[in-house]
């Protein structure tokens, strides 16, 4: 895969909505169908589109929708996980007589 292969992948993979789901990641088609992003036996991301079983020969070809899923996976191991603020709370003391 070139630079400019992979440029231009990465342009398209950027507006590709990525869910999880039980063997993998779905991720749309451009025909309003579904892809699912899997694990190979190998560990990389396959995926089942044209372009990915086209290029399936090359080890280092990433469809959009395999580089969909590398940017959901980085955006989120990336992102700080919410923490909750206690809310301060003052009791003054009550003079029940």
């Amino acid at each position: 895969m070139t630079a400019n292969e992979l440029a231009t992948r990465q342009k398209k993979a950027i507006y590709l909505s990525v869910t999880v789901v039980e063997d993998g990641y779905s991720v749309p088609s451009s025909d309003g169908g579904e892809y699912i992003v899997s694990y190979a036996d190998d560990g990389r991301l396959v995926c089942k589109c044209v372009d990915f079983v086209i290029h399936k020969s090359d080890q280092t070809w990433q469809c959009k929708h395999v580089l969909a899923v590398m940017l959901f996976q980085q955006k989120n191991i990336s992102r700080p996980l919410p923490t909750r603020t206690a809310k301060k709370t003052r009791y003054d003391a009550i003079d029940l007589n």
